[in-house]
């Protein structure tokens, strides 16, 4: 395999905080890399350093021979521009749909990935890097994605909590881990079998190493005892107290090279205890007190210059109901989120009800400010504020550190989390969640799961996490051609709603069935009895998708 260039010890610091320290990599050419790690842990800071845009804080990124042609995608960029002529090209070379007639800003989430990825790509640059590309896209997006990518003509490095789609196309896995870089070949499920063998071997010589440890333990202890009973025998015997003081003085000598033949062994062969993982914890109380309706659509429609997003429709919504947003990249259901917000205009009537307080969760999360530390944010008044802010930030996986570092420094699954402590602190009662598992790692993802399956106030969802429409939603919003209409259904009974088969709803059921594997995992430690059985499932049902795709 070909080396394309090199970490060497490169080390990432944000004030007194450590993000990566000294890792070191090989970057192969014309394969495909996937990051993976937990929020914070330094995904998106390597791929600043490997696009040139950020230096290390030491250490450099080595190229072998002439530096390649880079190209880098963000998580997210409210920046993105293009120019008219830009258009015609992107929609030769995607097969991607470009929307005819609206300005990027007034795109959903999904639209505009797919922009910013069509240019990443026709950019044919040595080194693509892609940070989360996954975010926001429908499944025929994905598949075509997947596509796009094991077709690339170069290497290809990306950070994804995607474990299927890594599965699909990573050639290698570097797991970014408690400041250390590691690197595994294979795709996602081998690095973590990989993974599991070693914390495995590691316990086993940990094990080993404690029992070692305590066993010279007590027979320094009995060396000590014998001593004690030399030094106190020295002093009863008059006649051969030389002999009972030499004889406690090689007891003492005795001691002291046990002592030191532990030390130096432990010097030479310390193996550290294998690392938990990390426990997160959310808590979101809301607004207990129950009413009926609270949102109502007449006549709602909304157009665009020259393209019509839904026509006249209507609608209720009743208090503590939760509510699954259901259509394609592009249909509307971001926008009506902004409508409710009222920064979104429309025609017809939409009542809501003035006693509801609205907690939205954004796809993008730029709404919160950059500048100020959460300390500056939250702003705690007293000290039982303060406390119970920082209690909160531990629970969410937070270091004191964040505690004073701006938020511009933290990555997006850090500020999603940043954005779910403000919505704790301020009791929402209606949730419009856009996407609220992107960029969270997956313990955050199952957390947040449980957390809102107990909230007592009402939830308006938009996810293609089909796992996650599943599990927190009774009720759907269908966005498609050009309406919107509520089905007193959850997300199962709407696409088994007629006897239909098709490969499509076959995949949507193997795809259900691999996302509660997934679920049931994310709760098991690697070395628990039932995770190979269910890594098993996993890869069986896996096989059945890869297997209709192809037909």
């Amino acid at each position: 395999m070909t080396i394309l260039g090199k970490l060497n010890d490169i080390s990432i610091i944000f004030g007194d905080d450590v993000i990566l320290k000294n890792v070191k990599g090989d970057i192969q050419a014309d394969v495909v890399i996937g990051i993976v790690g937990g929020n914070g842990q330094g995904k998106s800071s390597l791929l600043t350093i490997l696009s040139n845009e950020v230096l290390p804080t030491s250490g450099r990124v080595e190229w072998i021979g002439t530096p390649p042609s880079i190209s880098y995608f963000q998580q997210e960029d409210e920046h993105f521009s293009e120019k008219e002529d830009e258009l015609d090209k992107l929609a030769a070379l995607s097969k991607w749909t470009v929307p005819e007639g609206r300005e990027f800003a007034q795109l959903s989430g999904g639209e505009k990935m797919k922009r910013r990825l069509s240019r990443a790509f026709a950019e044919n640059s040595q080194v693509l890097l892609l940070d989360e590309p996954t975010n926001h896209l429908d499944q025929e997006s994905l598949s075509y994605l997947r596509k796009q990518i094991l077709t690339y003509n170069g290497t290809i490095v990306l950070v994804s909590h995607d474990r299927y789609f890594l599965d699909e196309v990573a050639d290698y896995i570097w797991e970014v881990e408690n400041k250390k870089l590691t690197a595994y070949a294979g795709n996602y499920s081998t690095y973590r079998d990989k993974k599991a063998e070693k914390i495995l071997t590691q316990q086993r010589l940990y094990d080993a190493q404690q029992s070692k440890i305590q066993q010279v333990e007590r027979q320094i202890t009995e060396l000590k005892n014998w001593s004690s009973k030399a030094h106190a025998d020295s002093t009863k015997h008059e006649f051969n107290k030389e002999y009972y003081r030499v004889k406690a003085k090689k007891m003492d000598v005795q001691i002291r090279s046990k002592k030191k033949r532990l030390e130096l062994e432990l010097t030479k062969n310390t193996v550290d205890k294998p690392d938990k993982e990390k426990d997160v914890s959310f808590s979101i109380e809301g607004n207990k007190k129950k009413g009926k309706r609270i949102i109502e659509a007449k006549g709602l429609r909304k157009e665009f210059k020259n393209s019509t997003l839904f026509q006249p429709t209507s609608f209720t919504i009743q208090a503590q109901e939760r509510v699954g947003l259901l259509g394609s990249n592009g249909s509307g259901k971001s926008t009506f989120f902004r409508m409710l917000l009222g920064e979104e205009s429309y025609q017809g009537d939409l009542w809501k009800t003035e006693s509801m307080n609205i907690g939205y969760l954004r796809q993008t999360v730029f709404d919160l400010p950059e500048n100020l530390t959460p300390f500056e944010f939250f702003g705690p008044t007293d000290f039982e504020i303060r406390g119970l802010i920082q209690t909160l930030m531990t629970n969410l996986g937070f270091s004191k550190e964040h505690w004073m570092r701006p938020i511009s420094t933290m990555s997006m699954g850090e500020r999603v989390k940043l954005k779910l402590m403000e919505f704790m602190l301020d009791q929402k009662d209606v949730l419009l969640l856009d996407e609220p598992t992107n960029h969270l790692d997956l313990p955050s993802r199952e957390q947040l799961e449980k957390t809102l399956s107990t909230f007592p106030g009402t939830i308006l969802l938009v996810t293609h996490d089909r796992y996650f429409l599943e599990k927190l939603t009774n009720k759907l919003l269908i966005f498609e051609n050009e309406s919107i209409r509520k089905v007193e259904m959850n997300y199962n009974e709407w696409m088994h709603r007629n006897n239909e088969s098709s490969i499509e709803k076959q995949l949507l059921t193997l795809e259900t069935e691999r996302q509660a594997v997934l679920g049931k995992l994310s709760f098991l430690k690697n070395n628990a009895p039932k995770y190979s059985e269910l890594d098993v499932q996993f890869n069986e049902l896996t096989k059945k998708i890869n297997d209709l795709k192809k037909k």
